[in-house]
Order: C-alpha cells, then sequence, then structure tokens
C-alpha cells in the first residue's frame, strides 16, 4: 500500500478542504509542516491525491511512501 504525502501552501488549504468536504470518499490526515505556512495532507487514495495535484493544482511537492499491511 502506498500513502502520499502532499505538500500544501496554507493558502491553498482551504480550496482543498471544501473539495474533500463536497466530493472526498476518501480518509485524508492534516499535519503541521516542517516547512513555514505549509500543512501535510496524508491519503492512501491515489484518486484524489491525483486530483489535489492536478484539478486542485495545490500541491507542492508529492512524496509516496510505501508501507506494508
Amino acid at each position: 500500500m502506498e500513502k502520499y504525502q502532499i505538500l500544501v501552501k496554507c493558502e491553498r488549504l482551504d480550496s482543498v478542504l471544501d473539495d474533500w468536504i463536497k466530493s472526498g470518499k476518501c480518509d485524508i490526515t492534516l499535519r503541521i509542516a516542517k516547512t513555514k505556512g505549509c500543512r501535510v495532507i496524508e491519503t492512501t487514495d491515489a484518486l484524489y491525491a491525483a486530483r489535489i495535484v492536478k484539478y486542485l493544482l495545490a500541491a507542492e511537492r508529492v512524496n509516496i511512501v510505501k508501507t506494508s499491511v
């Protein structure tokens, strides 16, 4: 299983959360990033991660972590 860690600037976070509330059918986790003024969104849903990157244009950086089940 893969976990997607998406770095998002705080000013773009509202649009991502609004979209997730309306159409998101997956779990996300928000956490504070080491980068000032940014947050990290974590999800295991590849389609929603791609939506954040391509449709919402909110990603500054994406990290993919392989996890064992």
